[in-house]
């Protein structure tokens, strides 16, 4: 069996839906073999190895493709294209994708594959509505996955019939590694002593957090907060507007290198706000998000603090595997933070738990075999899951 997976992600970059494209196709690869990744070509210099820099083996194909950059003739190539490499393939295959525009366009052209539509958020307009719904309703059309149980809810509510039974919640996953625990070095920053160190990992689109910490640095001037994730334009603007010693900024740093970072860390923070903007057209997402981060946080074993918004509590449970406090609430979080710099056992309890969740339901392999369980026969899957094996922890 050979999936054909579709995005529209540019790879390599530096956004969080290439990684979790390229963590998928890897998993998928260990569970049936053949994987075919359609994805954009980014301009991107500096990347000799697009499997080296995501931290994945070696084990698909990647058919990077490049088109005009004109804005809807570019999606229109992208998907004529993609269609006419899939029509010169034979043998049993099924599509896997979250790009609701090509798949849109395959089924208004006959191309009549097995199809499940991955989503993270509503569609903007009619035209995404409207595209959406024609796979749902196609004959081919066999699963749609989405990343929390609150976005279920709201397909349900907007195509109804058309999903009935064929619906699959699926919360994004993370790798496991081994995090080391030597300290970094930071030619721009003097490491003060026996400070509690707590990390946040992931961009600084408004709404992702950087503005609870901009407040905390100030408020817990005894504690050091460090900053992985950014633009330079980004970093730059933050460092000028909170020149506090006890923040520290990293910019931008390659998904294999996460952990590196982590491990030097006691605690981690997801001080997500009621509002998470993001793309050009600045969506909020923050009803139906499940972010990278928090399975990253909880795959590294570390002590979570996160904003107790519904969504996050999907996955993470207030004083079982995370401290969960008000989003909007700077005091609360200092609270939360002080807690867990004076308790070491509980850091370590937190720790454990989150880690134990993620090993029983998050990791990349078990979201792609609960997937793939609903689109083949399982005696297919059950014999390539028994040559994967948990790795010790």
């Amino acid at each position: 069996m050979r999936v054909f997976y579709i995005s529209n992600s540019f790879i390599p970059s530096n956004k969080a839906n290439s990684i979790q494209v390229m963590k998928m196709c890897q998993a998928f690869s260990r569970l049936v073999g053949e994987v075919v990744l359609f994805c954009r070509k980014s301009g991107e210099q500096g990347v000799d190895n697009i499997f080296q820099y995501y931290g994945v083996a070696d084990s698909f194909e990647v058919r990077r493709l490049e088109v005009p950059k004109v804005r809807m003739l570019s999606r229109f190539m992208y998907a004529r294209e993609i269609m006419k490499q899939i029509r010169r393939e034979s043998g049993p295959s099924l599509v896997y994708g979250r790009d609701y525009y090509v798949m849109g366009l395959m089924c208004l052209m006959g191309i009549n594959l097995p199809m499940s539509l991955e989503i993270h958020q509503p569609p903007e307009d009619r035209v995404q509505a409207a595209l959406q719904g024609i796979i749902f309703r196609h004959k081919s059309f066999r699963r749609l996955v989405v990343i929390s149980q609150a976005l279920a809810d709201e397909y349900v509510r907007l195509y109804g019939k058309d999903l009935e039974g064929k619906i699959s919640v699926a919360h994004d996953g993370a790798d496991f590694h081994q995090i080391p625990t030597q300290m970094l070095s930071n030619p721009t920053y003097e490491y003060k002593g026996d400070r509690f160190r707590l990390g946040y990992i992931g961009s600084l689109y408004p709404g992702k957090g950087m503005e609870m910490i901009a407040r905390l640095a100030p408020l817990a001037p005894e504690h050091e907060f460090h900053v992985v994730g950014g633009t330079p334009e980004e970093v730059a603007r933050w460092k000028s507007e909170v020149p506090a010693d006890n923040l520290v900024f990293y910019g931008f740093v390659s998904p294999d290198k996460v952990y590196d970072y982590m491990g030097t860390f006691d605690a981690m923070l997801a001080p997500f706000q009621p509002n998470v903007l993001v793309g050009d057209r600045k969506v909020d997402i923050a009803r139906w998000m499940s972010p990278l981060k928090i399975f990253e946080y909880m795959a590294g074993g570390k002590p979570i603090i996160a904003s107790n918004l519904p969504v996050l509590q999907e996955v993470l449970t207030d004083n079982e595997n995370a401290l969960l406090t008000d989003a909007a609430d700077p005091h609360g979080w200092v609270a939360k933070i002080n807690r867990l710099a004076d308790d070491e056992a509980l850091r370590r309890k937190l720790g454990q738990q989150a880690q134990k969740d993620f090993f029983s339901h998050y990791t990349w392999e078990k979201r792609a075999e609960i997937l793939l369980h609903t689109l083949q026969p399982r005696q297919t899957i059950r014999e390539k899951v028994q040559g994967i094996t948990t790795p010790n922890r």
